[in-house]
């Protein structure tokens, strides 16, 4: 019972049909500012339910009814919410992403509101590096003491370049170095942050020569990875895995969490390797990464049938998507389980 305002701020309705969910008085929404309606409530409409703002012809948002009814703000947010006329309306736990309230999730997100109250967390601003100037991305990576004896052992012929921001300098230095330069560039940017790290979390740095010679070797061996993979032996292990034969369609997402805005990336190529044809663009509103990416996938079928392409291999990165869809037998509560269906 200690815990009942916590979960119960948390619970939210799945509009599927609208037919079971008040208008006024249900968390349904976008929590900003809140899950609730925030235009005043006409009194004859108290009991009225989300059914009643759905076009029936189209399975659609009716934009009359909600022009008529909400101030602006409400109406955007109401538009973003899918509508499913084929499920019954039904209650999920917004800390989860797949809507299911857990005593580990629920620990996770008390944990994670005081981690992110900026009252009881102090922030050392000095860089760890050099202990001189205060940190930001540039510094760290560019204009600390430490960071420029490792471009300096790279002989990389950036050293002399000013810039009053990581991005400016980074554009500049792109302008002038050449395509294996810029690899080494990529390599040494990833491992002085690295030794960064290491500086904060256990307090012992790598020399700069061993950073730059550590650069070099990773750059060797990515190089040697790459070669390896346009060998033949290599394709011919990758045609034995299951489905080796056919089509591959490799499908991501991207999702921006203030927004909820999402996009779709979609490659096709052959077995051999080569490229078949691509495709993006812009996905619905999503409430998560993982319903991002299972829009994607879904985005990517819907385009795999349009081209007649059935006997195919679809790949994608994210473990959670791949680990539902094989083992759907347990109800996902949140506009996911919709879009696995």
């Amino acid at each position: 019972m200690a815990a009942h305002a916590m979960v119960v701020s948390g619970v939210r309705r799945r509009i599927g049909n609208g037919q079971t969910t008040l208008i006024w008085g249900h968390p349904w929404l976008r929590d900003n500012p809140s899950p609730l309606i925030q235009t005043e409530m006409p009194g004859q409409l108290r009991e009225a339910r989300v059914a009643g703002l759905i076009d029936l012809h189209t399975h659609t948002w009716d934009p009359h009814i909600l022009s008529d009814l909400f101030i602006p703000e409400d109406v955007e947010r109401i538009n973003m919410i899918p509508i499913s006329p084929d499920y019954e309306d039904s209650w999920y736990w917004m800390g989860d992403p797949k809507g299911t309230y857990t005593v580990k999730n629920a620990y996770r997100r008390t944990v994670g509101d005081y981690e992110n109250n900026p009252v009881m967390v102090e922030v050392d601003p000095i860089c760890p590096m050099c202990g001189l100037d205060h940190e930001d991305v540039l510094h760290v990576l560019v204009l600390c003491e430490y960071s420029t004896l490792v471009w300096n052992v790279t002989q990389l012929p950036i050293t002399n370049i000013i810039a009053d921001s990581f991005t400016s300098w980074l554009k500049r230095v792109l302008a002038v170095l050449t395509e294996e330069q810029t690899r080494l560039m990529v390599a040494v940017l990833y491992y002085i942050w690295s030794t960064r790290n290491s500086a904060v979390w256990k307090g012992s740095m790598t020399r700069p020569t061993q950073v730059g010679r550590a650069a070099a070797a990773a750059l060797q061996a990515y190089g040697a990875a790459q070669d390896y993979r346009t060998q033949p032996d290599a394709a011919s292990v990758t045609s034995t895995e299951p489905g080796g034969g056919a089509l591959r369609c490799y499908v991501d997402a991207g999702f921006r969490h203030g927004t909820g805005e999402a996009t779709y990336g979609i490659l096709l190529v052959a077995p051999d390797g080569s490229f078949v044809a691509a495709k993006n663009g812009k996905l619905p509103v999503c409430f998560s990464p993982l319903m991002a990416e299972a829009q994607a996938y879904k985005e990517a079928l819907y385009w795999l049938l349009e081209r007649n392409n059935t006997s195919v291999s679809l790949l994608t990165d994210c473990m959670e998507l791949t680990t539902i869809i094989r083992h759907h037998h347990t109800p996902i509560r949140s506009y996911v389980g919709v879009t696995v269906d």
